[in-house]
């Protein structure tokens, strides 16, 4: 935690004080540190010297005094589980999330899905009901995040159940087409018990894994 804790900015170390519990302080810590790491080695600067700003949003974004859309990242972690994206002139999103039963899928569905995605939800075995509900979570939330936007966008018009799982594949944008064509969704599977996605501008890329080793 030492190593990581002194490469983060004041305001970051305020966000750190907030967390009521020392678990959160050390997830938040680890995922903002390696973050600084992992955008480091691609800056060829020190950790502590990459800067952030804010969108309107939230979401946090390369300070302006490196070139403008040249590097895009994003991250997203779920109880001890963190996953980075990293990319060059395009933007992307990437999500995370613990697959419970305690949750109102159902409730969640009917305001937040669309009718394709419920249609499919009511037609797959109880026992896959949840996966199925997460599967289709990230793969919103990877896209959310890829365009900048919070959870007011009406998500009910991200069509993802045409999603083929393990390549990228388009999403559907309700009444816009010619935005779908732009966005493009896979599947990840980093561990059981979760479901995870990530969400690029345009699908003529390859994507890399890696696995980082945080030491210290």
């Amino acid at each position: 935690r030492e190593s990581l804790q002194r490469i983060l900015s004041a305001d970051e170390l305020q966000r750190v004080g907030r967390f009521h519990f020392e678990r959160d302080q050390n997830r938040f810590i680890a995922a903002r540190g390696i973050l600084r790491h992992i955008l480091g080695s691609y800056l060829r600067k020190n950790p502590y010297n990459v800067r952030f700003e804010y969108t309107a949003k939230g979401k946090p974004i390369l300070a302006m005094t490196y070139e403008p859309g040249t590097l895009s990242f994003n991250l997203s972690h779920s109880n001890a589980f963190a996953l980075y994206a990293v990319t060059l002139h395009r933007n992307i999103g990437i999500d995370i999330e613990h697959i419970s039963e305690n949750v109102a899928i159902w409730e969640i569905a009917r305001s937040f899905f669309s009718q394709a995605e419920t249609s499919s939800l009511e037609r797959i075995h109880k026992n896959k009901v949840h996966e199925l509900f997460f599967q289709y979570w990230t793969r919103k939330e990877a896209f959310l995040k890829a365009r900048g936007e919070g959870i007011s966008f009406s998500m009910e018009k991200i069509d993802v159940s045409l999603i083929k799982g393990r390549i990228l594949s388009p999403i559907t944008l309700l009444g816009d087409e010619s935005e779908s064509t732009r966005w493009y969704v896979q599947d990840l599977f980093p561990c059981c018990g979760y479901a995870a996605a990530i969400a690029v501008e345009g699908g003529n890329c390859d994507l890399s894994f890696l696995h980082y080793e945080a030491n210290g």
